[in-house]
């Protein structure tokens, strides 16, 4: 059998779902269906891994990333992944996917990157700084964009950027950073006269993205191998927003060639799942983000079908969902899938 090291966090919970708050994933059922695949599932916690008596070097790795407050337990999650590619770990997905996670500049840098020709109809600005956004300022003067913090989630920190006062007053208050260093160089300033160096006040990263007017809402696609699962998020009221919105539906006419272009987009980033968020406006698509590893599952858990690629058409087939059923055969279907 193949061996895999399934990763749980600090309250052995493992994968983000709407099944219980914080987790969801019943590891017993998982390990069961891993078992009928011909792969032993090893589950153990993030902490237990040693990487002095233990090598990974060529061990399947799946493994999952954190939302917590402020990060804290997500770096300590990073540390170890990292570890794991240095080591030589097959991780599921690839470091890279778990870098974007929660981490929307990144996601960006992932886009500009990629050989992926469907993803490059949008073009974000990236920054660290407020004063760097500043030296760029006039670029944005006369059009809409969306500003988004790096690392938030169902659409906090996300804003709509239609003035020059907008641009100026949000991109300082989402990017703020007070640091009492400066007030520490400002005393010292007044004692020795000398100008230090200040540190900035506004170091929280964020991006920018073109504004796509006049839609009314967008479509998240939740890929598991060769299903597609498909949830229209309508628009907030008086909102430009769709995410978290909570306003679903599923019995909807899919337009044309949505599943054909998000197919692409899979299969591009070769990972076994995927979830993206994708708006439609004049037959055009466009992927405003996505996600590898952690995102929620309201798409497949709250679905009655799925959509499958059979001989070039796309089929409705109606299946009870199964969370734990589809990261298994998805997995499966990943290892074995011939690598370049």
């Amino acid at each position: 059998m193949t061996r895999i090291f399934l990763l749980t966090d600090y309250r052995r919970q493992f994968y983000s779902s709407t099944k219980s708050r914080g987790g969801g994933i019943d590891l017993i059922r998982l390990a069961e269906y891993f078992k009928k695949l011909n792969f032993d599932l090893v589950v153990m916690p993030f902490s237990e891994v040693d990487l002095r008596t233990q090598n990974y070097k060529n061990e399947w790795v799946l493994y999952q990333s954190s939302e917590d407050p402020s990060l804290f337990y997500r770096s300590y999650l990073d540390d170890i992944v990292l570890g794991l590619f240095l080591q030589g770990a097959r991780l599921i997905p690839d470091i890279y996917k778990f870098r974007a996670h929660h981490n929307k500049h990144f996601m960006e840098i992932l886009r500009d990157v990629s050989d992926i020709p469907e993803i490059k109809n949008i073009k974000s600005d990236r920054y660290g700084t407020y004063e760097d956004y500043l030296k760029n300022i006039n670029k944005f003067k006369n059009n809409s964009y969306v500003l988004k913090s790096s690392n938030t989630s169902k659409s906090r920190g996300v804003f709509l950027l239609n003035n020059i006062k907008d641009k100026l007053t949000i991109p300082r208050k989402i990017s703020n950073t007070f640091s009492l260093r400066n007030i520490q160089y400002y005393f010292e300033r007044l004692r020795t006269g000398k100008k230090p160096l200040y540190i900035s006040n506004n170091r929280k990263k964020f991006i920018l993205q073109p504004y796509i007017a006049s839609l009314q809402g967008d479509y998240r696609v939740v890929v598991y191998g060769d299903k597609f699962y498909v949830l229209y998020r309508s628009n907030r009221k008086n909102d430009f927003r769709a995410s978290g919105s909570m306003m679903f539906n599923y019995e909807i006419e899919l337009p044309p060639n949505l599943l054909n272009f998000a197919k692409k987009v899979f299969d591009g980033f070769d990972v076994p799942y995927i979830a993206l968020d994708i708006g439609v406006k004049d037959n055009n698509f466009f992927v405003f983000e996505f996600q590898f590893l952690s995102f929620g599952q309201y798409t497949l858990e709250k679905s009655k079908f799925f959509y499958r690629l059979e001989d070039k058409d796309w089929i409705k087939i109606f299946e009870e969902p199964d969370l734990e059923r589809e990261i298994s055969i998805s997995v499966m279907k990943f290892i074995s899938k011939p690598k370049n």
